[in-house]
């Protein structure tokens, strides 16, 4: 395989005189790349079948099924539980992404209620807050006569529910999330926006957020497990969609963050 660049030679800045073409073989970057993606995909997925037999365990040691537990035998298993949990979501989240770059993910394009997922997705993260003893405030604002979306309902759940989750563990205790949904005038887009009014992203941090790996420096966002995949994955998967995201900050404790990315207009016909 061979990258070429192309660049004009201009004589007093208006004459053309010709072109300058470098080559330059990629062959092996490709393969060493396509060798990267094939060893995350296989460690990714050999390491599930041991997870799911540790997690199947401890719940049936939780339950009881090998005698009472004394306190701290709960707490130990409840914090191999935690973290085997922790080791999944990593897993899953290297797998969509070697998925992704590997071009094995394909979307299955379909007319979308982007309420029904919201609400459903609010619906849920409100379960947990009360589970987690986390009160937090959370909200749906819909645009009267939205139109349908078009797109991968799975993907577009996972969109959505990656940026209200985020919003959850980095907006402390009483928060407030609210979901928008609004058509953009005088475009065939919807526009999505979760904000919060968390812990914010420092401006100098902003043009990170959707780089592999990265996280934040502030207290709450180390203490919460993450894998720093999520957005580079949500980043990816609106763009298969012909889509855009963005994110807007103060950079300031309380003054939160706002993540909005757009869909495209299902048109009839489609």
């Amino acid at each position: 395989m061979v990258l070429v660049h192309l660049a004009p030679v201009m004589l007093h800045g208006n004459y053309f005189l010709g072109t300058v073409s470098i080559f330059r073989d990629i062959t092996h970057e490709v393969e060493v790349d396509r060798l990267k993606s094939e060893f995350v995909a296989t460690v990714s997925h050999e390491l599930r079948t041991p997870m799911t037999s540790i997690r199947g365990y401890v719940d049936v040691l939780l339950m009881g099924a090998a005698g009472a537990l004394t306190e701290n035998q709960t707490h130990f298993l409840d914090v191999i539980r935690s973290n085997t949990e922790r080791l999944n979501v990593l897993v899953t989240d290297l797998l969509d992404i070697s998925r992704i770059e590997s071009g094995h993910i394909s979307l299955t394009p379909q007319p979308i209620e982007l309420r029904d997922v919201a609400e459903d997705i609010i619906s849920n993260v409100l379960r947990r807050s009360q589970e987690e003893n986390k009160p937090m405030g959370l909200s749906l604002e819909i645009e009267p006569d939205l139109p349908r979306v078009y797109g991968d309902i799975d993907r577009v759940r996972q969109i959505i529910n990656n940026l209200v989750e985020n919003a959850y563990h980095y907006t402390p205790e009483n928060g407030r999330i609210t979901v928008h949904l609004h058509k953009i005038n005088g475009s065939e887009e919807v526009q999505v926006d979760v904000s919060d009014n968390g812990v914010g992203i420092p401006l100098e941090d902003q043009a990170q957020v959707f780089e592999r790996f990265y996280r934040g420096e502030d207290p709450l966002v180390l203490s919460t497990p993450g894998t720093g995949l999520g957005l580079p994955i949500v980043k990816q998967l609106v763009e298969m969609h012909q889509g855009r995201i963005w994110l807007e900050s103060a950079g300031k404790p309380g003054k939160g963050s706002i993540f909005s990315f757009t869909l495209p207009v299902h048109k009839t016909g489609k």
